[in-house]
């Protein structure tokens, strides 16, 4: 929170601008459609993370999407934190701990048709693997062997997984 004596300064160089902008002609509606078009924050593009980044056996589901949340896209343990509606302190650990398994930044090489939507983990009733194969399944309709090859896993993994995922959903 600024200081008091800091707002004051600001409300008087705010004046001052809107003084000089009626000095230059514009109307107090043209000055208001200014500011109104300047504090619109632009539609920002959903945040997807590439299915090739669960390419390895080491990670876990989170800890792929964390890592590469946290370096390739540069964001924050708190965007991270809203995007997936967890905690930012847990979301600093999973990093940790993913960065110790494997060091090296993700290479997003495979250009594939599959990418997964981080606002699709909101759900927090839902395991990350039971949203990831959920999705897959759901809206590309791919069958469970197709997902585990994506994930690396095995095919009995992503049949539970997506079982319990539709059971938790009802």
């Amino acid at each position: 929170m600024p200081k008091k004596e800091d707002i004051e300064a600001i409300e008087k160089r705010l004046l001052n601008t809107l003084s000089y902008l009626k000095d230059q002609g514009l109307s107090s509606e043209e000055i208001i459609n200014l500011v109104t078009k300047s504090l619109k924050v632009p539609a920002q593009e959903e945040v997807k993370v590439p299915i090739s980044v669960f390419k390895n056996d080491y990670l876990s589901s989170l800890e792929n999407i964390v890592k590469y949340l946290r370096e390739n896209l540069l964001l924050s343990f708190r965007q991270i934190g809203a995007l997936t509606n967890r905690n930012g302190i847990a979301l600093a650990v999973t990093y940790r701990n993913a960065k110790k398994k494997m060091p090296a930044k993700f290479v997003v090489e495979e250009i594939s048709p599959y990418s997964i939507p981080v606002s699709i983990l909101k759900d927090r009733n839902i395991s990350v693997l039971e949203n990831i194969a959920a999705y897959l399944k759901d809206t590309f309709g791919l069958n469970y062997h197709s997902i585990a090859v994506l994930l690396n896993r095995d095919d009995r993994t992503i049949w539970t997984v997506y079982q319990r995922a539709k059971k938790k959903k009802k």
